[in-house]
């Protein structure tokens, strides 16, 4: 099978009603101060863990690539604390957690990133130590920029270098992070034989996220999934028992429940932090075969289609912060600090968010008026008319 003779009879025929296993990327709120928001962290790591769904940090919706090595640390261990006084949330073969490392800030080579990680791991296995967390914790390490031109055999190689050390650290193994956002250079560029190589030949994979959000060629539609679909067909030719296959396409995540042939498949999005009540409610939905699921997830892709632009990747993660302040999650609806000018939302590109809250019953109507002159930049004195007059048709 190729992208090219993909049909929808190979989509129908990968649904599945099988239970759907959530995890979500958690977003690291920031106050007006500059300091770090944990008592919204806080929240929001309690919010996912209450839907069912594991957390994952460090990741790109906790502005891992604006962290220092601190805070990262300080994330991991805190989302590990509140997950291990919460794991009979988490059915007992996942994990608590999901902890994001990235080795391309380090200035090394290819055969030098397996030793990188492997002291990050150390320095985080220790503080867990302290903490008293078990060995119940997933890495995700980051694709790193050195394999993007790396010959077939050292990705392979790596990968198997990197779960043989993660092994020493936990039993619940790595996630293979595939990405391709349509960036040259950026991510990852595996071919369909190495994929399968790495996950046949690196027994510590647990997990596949398969995020590629990248436009397709001419022939097809500019945003489809079809690349998705082979590497679904990918996991069940060759690791289907073993390995989790989570999509982390936020643009679809209709493709959760496309894994009739694997026996654990689900998401690992960010796109489910706008909502992990909701998206619990569509996972139960799925499960009992109610047709109100399709609904749903339509609702759900709208809005992830609107945060996550492909033309502009990285302002979602703000986007996210807005839709999160105006839903009550978090307590100010700020970006990184460090957060450069074009990944931040205009204030016009506020109502977006609100527009999406109000449909998705997320926001009381009754509170649009305060939540448009507390929250959107320049609205602090819109007289209650003129904000009827622009949200009247939103709901």
């Amino acid at each position: 099978m190729s992208e090219k003779n993909i049909t929808i009879r190979d989509v129908y025929s990968r649904q599945s009603s099988k239970e759907i296993l959530g995890t979500t990327a958690l977003y690291g709120p920031w106050l007006p101060s500059g300091e770090f928001d944990w008592q919204s962290y806080e929240n929001l790591v309690v919010d996912v863990l209450n839907s069912g769904a594991v957390p994952a940090t460090n990741v790109d919706t906790t502005w891992a690539i604006y962290n220092d090595w601190e805070l990262t640390k300080q994330l991991i261990w805190k989302t590990a604390e509140i997950a291990g006084d919460n794991q009979d949330k988490i059915a007992h073969f996942r994990p608590l957690v999901v902890a994001g490392l990235n080795t391309n800030d380090f200035d090394v080579s290819a055969d030098e990133i397996t030793p990188t990680l492997a002291r990050l791991i150390r320095e985080v296995d220790n503080g867990l130590r302290q903490r008293g967390i078990t060995r119940r914790i997933r890495y995700m390490p980051v694709p790193d920029k050195r394999l993007y031109h790396a010959p077939s055999d050292i990705k392979v190689k790596t990968y198997r270098d990197i779960g043989r050390m993660i092994g020493d650290f936990t039993d619940f193994g790595l996630v293979f992070f595939e990405l391709d956002i349509g960036i040259s250079g950026f991510g990852s560029n595996f071919t369909t034989d190495e994929i399968s190589e790495i996950l046949v030949q690196t027994p510590e994979i647990q997990e596949y996220k398969s995020a590629l959000i990248s436009r397709k060629s001419f022939t097809r539609c500019p945003y489809d999934y079809c690349d998705d679909l082979l590497r679904i067909q990918i996991v069940e030719n060759t690791v289907p028992d073993r390995v989790q296959f989570s999509t982390g396409n936020d643009w679809f995540i209709s493709l959760a429940r496309y894994g009739k042939g694997i026996k654990n498949f689900g998401y690992l999005l960010g796109a489910s932090q706008m909502s992990p009540k909701l998206f619990q409610m569509w996972r139960n939905y799925i499960y009992h075969r109610k047709a109100c699921a399709l609904a749903l997830e339509q609702d759900l892709q709208a809005a992830a289609k609107d945060f996550w632009t492909p033309g502009n990747v990285g302002i979602y993660r703000h986007y996210i912060a807005v839709f999160l302040a105006m839903t009550g999650l978090i307590s100010f609806p700020l970006p990184h600090p460090r957060c450069e000018q074009r990944y931040r939302v205009l204030p016009e590109d506020y109502f977006t968010p609100l527009r999406h809250g109000l449909r998705l019953g997320l926001i009381d109507p009754a509170d649009v008026i305060k939540i448009v002159r507390t929250i959107i930049p320049g609205c602090s004195d819109m007289t209650s008319n003129e904000i009827k007059n622009r949200t009247f048709w939103m709901g």
